[in-house]
């Protein structure tokens, strides 16, 4: 399913929404992509609506798209930010989900 970049909503809460629904017939949830960034799923949504560099390029990712995409009012002409984000708060990386160690029962 091929989204055009010109059926994504400019205002931000319709967007909001329309993310939501698009990641939905897609069998995503904002709480699955927080756990495979390894963030809450509060940091997820709250980058649906604030500048989160690494968090709009997972939620795009979903989507076929890219963050300037999804987001363009957060980039300029020459595809750079516009506004400054806060870097990766996560110095190691993800724990891995569902592993199973040698000798568990």
């Amino acid at each position: 399913m091929q989204i055009r970049t010109e059926d994504i909503p400019k205002e931000p809460a319709v967007r909001r929404a329309w993310i939501i629904y698009q990641l939905k017939i897609r069998g995503i949830t904002l709480t699955a992509i927080a756990r495979d960034e390894g963030v809450s799923a509060n940091a997820v949504a709250n980058a649906l609506l604030n500048p989160s560099s690494y968090l709009e390029e997972a939620i795009a990712r979903r989507l076929d798209l890219t963050a300037r995409q999804l987001f363009a009012e957060r980039f300029n002409k020459a595809g750079e930010r516009i506004n400054q984000t806060k870097p990766r708060n996560r110095i190691s990386p993800a724990p891995a989900h569902n592993v199973h160690f040698a000798g568990a029962r």
